[in-house]
């Protein structure tokens, strides 16, 4: 009886464990994301988002899937979209990106038996915004809308937005502390949102 009881309490305890390790997120109204949008200094962001970008070139980012424990965020959303050093060297307008060999998909970012997805021809614009330098914008799939992704000057993301949502990024030095993702009105008003926390 008590090797059964200690068994249950250790896959219990393993249970708690697991969904820790995976972060959580907390849902918010509008009273409780507007005490949380000065610590990312929405108003800024939002500002970005509603000014945009003159895209002037072409990329090809790579297509990059979120490990298992990442959350699962709006849109077409791909890891390789954390930072501009995932990306796909910048193409010329009309030049075609080569097909991914199969010794390119053993980089630690693709499982080396799968086979590597064709990357996904994007806008750039390199200049400098509110949110840092860099603007991208991938095209999304299956009738969803385009992601605008907004970067820091090091190349980390700082935002995207994605129809009525605004999906901000806290980093701590090169990891991801928290992700806020906020669903605004057609003039860029907060009305709601989440906070993702990792562990």
């Amino acid at each position: 009886m008590r090797i059964r009881f200690a068994i249950i309490v250790l896959i219990s305890s393993f249970s708690i464990f697991a969904e820790n390790e995976r972060g959580e997120w907390k849902e918010y109204g509008l009273k409780e994301v507007l005490g949380r949008l000065k610590f990312y200094a929405f108003a800024k962001i939002a500002q970005s988002v509603r000014t945009g970008a003159s895209f002037d070139q072409e990329l090809y980012v790579k297509e990059t899937a979120c490990e298992e424990d990442f959350p699962k965020l709006e849109g077409n959303f791909q890891c390789a979209l954390l930072k501009t050093s995932t990306f796909e060297d910048k193409l010329a307008e009309n030049s075609q990106p080569s097909t991914p060999s199969a010794a390119s998909a053993t980089n630690g970012l693709t499982p080396s038996k799968t086979i590597p997805s064709i990357p996904i021809k994007a806008k750039w614009y390199e200049g400098r915004t509110l949110a840092g330098k860099g603007v991208l914008s991938v095209p999304g799939k299956d009738g969803q809308s385009d992601l605008k992704l907004f970067y820091h000057t090091d190349g980390r993301l700082s935002h995207y937005s994605y129809e009525d949502k605004i999906v901000v990024f806290d980093w701590k030095g090169q990891e991801l502390s928290t992700i806020l993702t906020v669903k605004v009105d057609p003039k860029l008003r907060p009305l709601g949102g989440k906070e993702y926390f990792f562990p």
